[in-house]
């Protein structure tokens, strides 16, 4: 056995005696939150719909389960996102344009 696949077996025993919760590495979870926070906060500065701005609170808020193997944090996190998520549902049904604005705006896009 070369070295390489002896450091190949070290780091696959190692992954096994201490899984983590997400199937990939800190990295990309940190890029994926970034990416996520700036897209929501670019749409909510267009749009200026509330479930932008939840999800992108939401999104980083899942970063905290890399702090500590606790599951008291992992479940709490979990509930805290759960209310998110159906805040930002319950808010998107609700923060729709009304039908009347809706017509308006169209026949002012026809008119022109």
């Amino acid at each position: 056995m070369n070295t390489t696949n002896l450091l190949a077996a070290f780091l696959q025993i190692s992954d096994a005696e201490n899984p983590t919760i997400f199937p990939f590495p800190f990295e990309m979870h940190l890029a994926l939150a970034v990416i996520s926070f700036l897209f929501f906060s670019y749409r909510f500065a267009v749009q200026k719909k509330p479930f932008q701005l939840i999800f992108a609170i939401a999104s980083p808020l899942s970063l905290a389960l890399w702090i500590s193997d606790s599951k008291t944090l992992f479940y709490g996190l979990g509930i805290v996102e759960l209310i998110l998520i159906v805040l930002a549902i319950v808010t998107s049904v609700i923060c729709k344009p009304k039908k009347t604005e809706e017509t308006a705006s169209t026949k002012n896009a026809k008119e022109d």
